[in-house]
């Protein structure tokens, strides 16, 4: 047997293995020469088409709470409906499939109660003529948007600068039509839906991966039947987002406000912000106020999700996400229990008045008005007003009410026809509903009117800060009111009456006393030894000429007599507080027209322009010795000599229009009752009387408690804040106090005496009440039904709490605002007393 040699290996497997290597190194060199020679180009071109996309994503908007954290507006849940038209599929075949499947989705929508985007350029008027309407009044937004409309059809771009190149609306609506295929038996309206569909898609190609969002807020009916019928609606999709709500509808409109899309004239600062287009930005109240706060669409909310597209735009795959963050939470002063009871007091004191002044213009209810009323064509009645009710420790406002009130949830829905003519009237109407009440302005901090009785609290201070009058002096009524000329030394009568028909009523009156009967005579008097400039300046000291600070858009400040307030030399005409200097202006025009007529002279404008301008600046408040000074302006610009002016008089003429622009004593009697160039504001008004409630204390108004972030963070926190101190003897605060308590005293016999409710006396309430009434005549006019009511009030009287003050322009008197006073203090004291709980038990009612 032969042996085995261990050491040699069989040449046979040698042999298979190598065939195994080359076997797979040649199909390997194959495979890679495929790789990079052949298919190396397509790959290469494959790999350059693809690409990285980022969308922004956006966080929501904050809640807005009341003091007790009732919701006052939210975002809420809600469904679209998305267009994304695949950038692959660009042919005509599939422009014809897009839009029979964008006529169904439209169908679907609108019979499940939605509404398709109406966004498209052109539009057809009632003739049936075809125009383009770029939403903007703007010549250069015009201009753009134009443009970019051309480019993103497709159209050959004229100049766009000279419109009578530019395509007509007509020719780009049948084009437009051809192009998608929009079957011709659609109507116009029809077709503008899907053109408008197709122009945001268009518009906004350079983000074609992002879907076109084509209806808001639809049913889960709609939901549902675009996701089952799928298959026959390429392109088109579900999406869940947000929509803003406001659970109470009009409670506290003006306070809340609402939100629109933002406006071309405000979007080059927003975009830069970080905002676009879609996005929603509160244009009014605490929305508008609070909107650094609120929004979540900022850059520093934004997230974001990063996406690989194709060359055509479409998604391949998500490669990275980062979650937005929330806009923070906004908590009110407001008690919205409280805010409840203020507005349905003042909406049913506003109807009340109404009703009672048509009993008295039209006694008989046939439209005929009484024999007082007769020569009148046109007689105002109470129709709107305000209420803010304010902790008078504090400078909080608990509640603001302004009438008419309307419904936030309109903007975000969108303004049907009828709304927008409520809120905004029919501009070829003159004096509609809208014009007459302004439904969507904030009166409370807005409306400025003459104050009345309610400012003899300010003149009665000032009298007894200055020592022009004394706690224990006495005044008694000598109507009509007479005061000595200190230039000439002679008597002046005012024509000036207290409102009493028997003045021996109001003899004796000292500053309790003459606040309990509003005694006109007496604060003539106190006002006539102060001076319009104590006057005045005690008025600024208790916050009437200075806006109050509430977190709010839109406040006003009042105006109180003077010099600077009837005409201020050193500012132009028609940039006054008043429309008087305006008139004078006019009739100084008139008057050297005159002179260069009877001259024969040419009339030059502007030099007649600039010699009126001129010589009003002479009026400083005071003309003695200026007739120099007159000559010398008719000379300098009309070339008038000195001799002339003096020997014809017109220097004496001149001086003599230009005294109606001087402040004279009369007028300052009339500012101590609160009338005549006197302007407040409700707020201020409010803050007025917690000033006299609490003792001297002039808060700052504030309508924000603070402002969370969702994480917890405290971002804004708001302290009482005080606009200034009156350091008064406790004894003058007494005394006004107790002239108040007076007012609505039976005992007393005030002006507000049997104005409140026999039940409100026995629950106890009225002693606990303090209050004072102003009827402000209007512009000089007599008519008693156009004065305005004004009613302000503080409660406790031994411990004062709140303050409150309604006003009602046209509202016959300042008593007859009582009722409102009366409700909202039955449920402050009812509240008070109890103690209990507060819940939603009241404020349910009022919800749409």
């Amino acid at each position: 047997m032969k042996k085995r040699d261990v050491n040699k290996k069989p040449v046979s497997r040698l042999i298979i293995l190598a065939v195994l290597l080359l076997a797979m190194m040649s199909t390997l060199i194959f495979q890679l020469f495929r790789v990079t020679i052949v298919q190396g180009a397509s790959f290469a071109e494959e790999a350059g088409t693809k690409s990285v996309r980022t969308v922004i994503t956006k966080g929501k908007r904050g809640d807005i709470l009341d003091r007790n954290g009732l919701v006052l507006a939210y975002d809420e849940t809600c469904f679209n409906v998305e267009f994304f038209r695949d950038g692959n599929k660009r042919s005509d075949y599939y422009n014809a499939v897009y839009t029979e499947a964008l006529i169904k989705a439209i169908r679907i929508i609108e019979e499940g109660g939605g509404h398709v985007i109406d966004t498209s350029y052109i539009k057809m008027d009632e003739s049936g003529n075809i125009y383009y309407d770029f939403g903007v009044t703007s010549e250069t937004f015009i201009k753009a948007r134009y443009s970019n409309f051309c480019d993103a059809m497709g159209f050959n771009k004229p100049d766009k600068d000279d419109m009578s190149t530019w395509i007509s609306a007509e020719k780009a609506y049948l084009t437009l039509r051809n192009k998608w295929y929009i079957p011709d038996e659609l109507s116009f309206e029809d077709a503008r839906k899907i053109i408008s569909i197709r122009q945001e898609v268009l518009l906004n190609n350079y983000r074609s991966y992002v879907p076109v969002t084509i209806a808001y807020n639809v049913s889960l009916e709609v939901v549902a039947r675009i996701e089952m019928m799928a298959d026959e609606l390429p392109g088109l999709q579900t999406s869940q987002s947000t929509i803003r709500h406001y659970p109470y509808g009009e409670t506290a409109a003006h306070v809340v406000g609402y939100c629109q899309r933002m406006s071309a004239e405000n979007a080059e600062e927003l975009l830069k912000q970080g905002y676009n287009y879609t996005d929603y930005i509160g244009v009014s109240g605490v929305e508008a106020s609070m909107e650094e706060y609120l929004t979540g669409a900022t850059k520093q909310h934004q997230g974001s999700v990063t996406y690989e597209v194709n060359s055509s735009g479409a998604i391949i795959r998500k490669i990275s996400e980062e979650p937005p963050s929330d806009g923070g939470t906004v908590t009110l002063t407001l008690d919205l229990p409280m805010q409840v009871v203020a507005a349905q007091a003042l909406n049913a004191i506003i109807e009340h008045i109404h009703q009672k002044e048509m009993n008295k213009v039209y006694p008989n209810g046939d439209g005929v008005p009484a024999e007082q009323y007769a020569e009148y064509e046109e007689i105002s009645m109470a129709e709107t007003g305000a209420i803010v009710v304010m902790d008078v420790n504090t400078g909080e406002v608990l509640a603001m009410a302004s009438y008419p009130s309307y419904d936030p949830n309109w903007f975000i829905q969108g303004l049907s026809k009828d709304q927008a003519l409520y809120l905004y009237g029919d501009p070829e109407v003159d004096g509609d509903f809208a014009d007459r009440t302004t439904p969507t302005r904030n009166k409370a901090i807005s409306m400025k009117l003459a104050p009345g009785s309610i400012f003899k609290m300010c003149t009665g201070l000032a009298g007894l800060m200055e020592g022009v009058i004394g706690l224990d002096e006495t005044i008694s009524d000598e109507s009509p009111y007479i005061y000595i000329d200190e230039e000439t030394g002679n008597e002046v009568d005012t024509h000036a009456k207290c409102w009493t028909k028997n003045p021996a009523r109001h003899s004796d009156q000292n500053i309790s006393r003459a606040l309990t009967n509003s005694c006109n005579y007496y604060f003539y008097e106190v006002a006539y030894r102060l001076g319009i400039d104590r006057l005045v300046s005690w008025a600024e000291k208790l916050g009437f000429t200075s806006k109050t600070g509430i977190e709010l858009p839109g406040e006003t400040k009042g105006i109180i007599g003077g010099q600077s307030a009837m005409y201020d030399n050193t500012r132009a005409y028609n940039d006054q507080d008043t429309s008087l200097p305006l008139l004078v202006y006019r009739s100084l025009c008139r008057l050297l027209r005159g002179y260069q007529n009877r001259r024969g002279v040419e009339l030059d404008e502007d030099a007649i322009s600039r010699c009126a301008q001129e010589l009003m600046t002479l009026q400083d408040g005071t003309l003695k010795g200026k007739g120099s000074e007159v000559r010398q302006s008719l000379s300098k610009h009309l070339g008038i000599p000195d001799g002339i002016s003096r020997a014809q008089g017109w220097d004496s003429e001149i001086t003599s229009l230009l005294t109606e622009l001087q402040w004279k004593a009369s007028y300052t009697i009339r500012t101590g009752i609160g009338q005549g160039i006197m302007l407040v504001t409700p707020i201020e008004a409010v803050r007025y009387v917690s000033a006299i409630a609490n003792g001297g204390t002039v808060f700052d108004a504030h309508i924000i408690e603070s402002v969370t972030s969702q994480e917890g963070e405290t971002l804004l926190k708001t302290e009482p804040t005080v606009f200034n101190h009156i350091d008064a003897p406790e004894s003058y605060w007494e005394a006004i106090r107790q002239g108040m308590k007076g007012v609505v005293s039976p005992e007393d016999g005030g002006t507000a005496s049997t104005a409140f409710t026999k039940k409100y006396a026995e629950l106890g309430y009225l002693e606990l009440t303090s209050g004072k009434t102003g009827s402000a005549q209007v512009g000089g006019i007599t008519i008693d039904v156009q004065n305005t009511s004004w009613f302000v009030a503080f409660a406790p009287n031994t411990d004062p709490d709140i303050a409150i003050v309604v006003c009602v322009p046209n509202g016959l008197s300042g008593s007859s605002s009582a009722g409102a006073i009366e409700e909202i203090l039955t449920y402050y004291f009812t509240k008070l007393n109890s103690r209990a709980s507060e819940t939603l038990a009241g404020v349910d009612s009022v919800t749409p």
